[in-house]
């Protein structure tokens, strides 16, 4: 893949989380390939809500300094700042698309930065939301 991608917080998580040990080698590939193409994308969203996760939430919680330490990593690729013109496409999306709002805000970033490709685990596999494809790389069939 050489497009940019946008990662949700839960590809970002299953990286770092060996407890399902196949979603792990997937996401992980996924996170090494945007580190060698540079076609990595996230917002601080996904950035406040990995932390969070991998630290209190995931059977083998994260230390708070290695987390930090790959948020600092993850830092190199584009990140989308949370902005009221962000929450404002985000409640856009919210209504027009009856996405959660959170699911909304991720949306939102992936347009402001300018991807076509949301990888995530959360959102419908396959469904296009103002040009951005919604792919969810866990899953084994096509749709």
């Amino acid at each position: 893949m050489s497009a940019n991608l946008f990662f949700d917080t839960n590809i970002l998580v299953y990286a770092f989380d060996k407890s399902d040990q196949e979603k792990y080698e997937i996401a992980s590939q996924l996170v090494i390939q945007a580190f060698q193409e540079g076609n990595g994308i996230l917002s601080a969203q996904v950035l406040k809500d990995f932390f969070v996760t991998v630290t209190r939430k995931i059977s083998e919680k994260m230390a708070v300094d290695d987390a930090e330490q790959t948020i600092r990593d993850l830092s190199v690729w584009k990140v989308v700042d949370t902005t009221v013109p962000l929450i404002l496409k985000a409640i856009e999306f919210h209504k027009r698309f009856d996405l959660s709002f959170w699911d909304a805000m991720i949306v939102a970033a992936c347009q402001f930065a300018g991807s076509s490709t949301l990888l995530s685990e959360d959102l419908s596999h396959g469904m296009m939301v103002e040009g951005i494809r919604i792919l969810n790389p866990f899953r084994t069939t096509k749709p």
